[in-house]
């Protein structure tokens, strides 16, 4: 590994202190993603109106499908390098980065062709308004045939997450989103583009960062250098194949996640305007409180596979209890906040106190709450999982919570049972209790496998 202050060695050191640091930067940068698409919409809205809004309320919902699929797939690169980065073998890092990269273009390609053959016929199905149409294909068709920019980015921040570097990922999204806001203000209004506009912002501002991404990692790092190092000449097939066990079903479980609430979202519909108004808006609250999980769950991934890599089994056991545990009492306080403050919270987002109001702050009131705790639990445990190697424990934990309980639960309870739509606000908050418990079996299942002595 180069030496650099912003890099992290989780094979050794104060375990606790490592991990609070390295996802602070990253809790920053999920922030700093998730505002990407609320400033299109924003500026998109204030310049083209309800009929803009409408194309990316859309549109929005395919592209996270892509950015899920993206994020999996760098996901494995990075549990890949991490462990050869352990393991200090520089020739190792050096293929699984070039591998990675080789992943991100074919899957580019394939998003491209995809996105620009599937939009119009996929949005139309979804009986997305005639008025709006044309705005989301377009907007949905110019990110995909921009898609090399994110996954080339990806897959560099994956690389220099596996270093123990969350500092840099952080700098390039922030100047990224910068660039973004910037490019939206001209595109969308002055320069008479619209909704394509603010797609064309974003694609330039992503294909920015990835190549300012790609050369810090030339520079910094001597695994980082791929061209003309011989390593695509040797051939890349078995670090390729290594990338794709952990990347897709990294992909898959975050697709499905996605498309499970999107299949939720459809199901709140059918209650009217009130309920989906107030769902969207509970969505959006308990979306930002997930961010500090999920950063908590990558640097488990992170110092995890270091440690696997390094032989330090004892300390990776380690990693995964003692991110469970940071990871729950962070939740904890958020979900405390958000009871207490849910009203106020709910008022932010512009709804007047009515029917809406009142099914958002119930909304609240069930989705974050105690189960929350094993939402942190669960992501804690299936970031350990991915990170000592076994990415299939996570993809079927995401069924289990995607369709098994949310989706599943949620017709259960609103349909057959009655309960409406808090029958399906219950079966959301449900369904990280059975994948949190088979993770924490997992997690002891995999302690005693590995010999690691009790205590040690």
């Amino acid at each position: 590994m180069a030496s650099s202050a912003s890099t992290v060695s989780f094979s050794e050191g104060p375990l606790f202190r490592q991990l609070l640091s390295f996802a602070l930067p990253l809790m920053a940068v999920n922030i700093l993603q998730y505002v990407y698409q609320a400033v299109d919409m924003a500026v998109v809205g204030q310049v083209v109106g309800d009929v803009g809004l409408v194309s990316m309320s859309n549109a929005v919902n395919a592209v996270f499908l892509v950015n899920a699929f993206v994020i999996g797939l760098s996901a494995g690169g990075g549990v890949v390098v991490a462990r050869a980065v352990g393991a200090g073998d520089v020739g190792a890092q050096r293929r699984a980065y070039a591998a990675t990269l080789l992943v991100a273009l074919l899957a580019a390609a394939g998003i491209a062709v995809a996105g620009t053959l599937l939009a119009r016929p996929a949005f139309t199905a979804n009986a997305v308004p005639e008025a709006a149409l044309d705005g989301a294909v377009a907007y949905t068709a110019v990110l995909c045939c921009g898609a090399a920019g994110p996954f080339l980015m990806n897959a560099a921040a994956a690389f220099l997450k596996a270093q123990g570097d969350a500092w840099t990922p952080l700098v390039l999204v922030g100047a990224a989103t910068f660039v973004n806001v910037a490019l939206d203000l001209v595109l969308v209004g002055p320069a008479g583009l619209g909704v394509p506009g603010a797609a064309v912002a974003t694609v330039a501002a992503q294909g920015l960062s990835a190549l300012l991404a790609l050369a810090l990692v030339r520079r910094r790092f001597a695994a980082g250098r791929v061209l003309g190092s011989g390593v695509l000449a040797a051939g890349l097939g078995a670090h390729v194949r290594a990338v794709l066990s952990v990347g897709l079903p990294s992909a898959v479980q975050m697709a499905v996640v996605n498309l499970s609430y999107a299949l939720v979202t459809g199901m709140l519909n059918r209650y009217g305007v009130d309920v989906a108004a107030a769902a969207g808006v509970g969505l959006q609250i308990s979306t930002i409180a997930g961010l500090p999980c999920w950063a908590i769950g990558q640097a488990i991934t992170t110092a995890a596979a270091q440690c696997a890599g390094a032989g330090e089994l004892a300390r990776a056991r380690d990693v995964a209890r003692l991110g469970a545990r940071l990871n729950i009492g962070v939740t904890l306080g958020i979900q405390v906040l958000i009871q207490l403050l849910a009203p106020a919270i709910v008022g932010l987002y512009g709804l007047a106190q009515g029917t809406s109001f009142d099914i958002a702050v119930l909304y609240l009131r069930i989705t974050c709450s105690v189960t929350g705790l094993f939402y942190a639990a669960m992501y804690s445990f299936d970031s350990f999982a991915l990170g000592a190697g076994s990415p299939r424990l996570v993809l079927a934990n995401s069924l289990i919570d995607a369709f098994a309980v949310r989706f599943g639960l949620a017709f259960l309870l609103s349909g057959a049972l009655g309960f409406g739509y808090v029958g399906i606000f219950v079966a959301q908050a449900a369904s990280p209790v059975i994948p949190a418990l088979i993770g924490g079996a997992y997690l002891r299942h995999w302690t005693r496998s590995h010999g690691v002595e009790r205590g040690k």
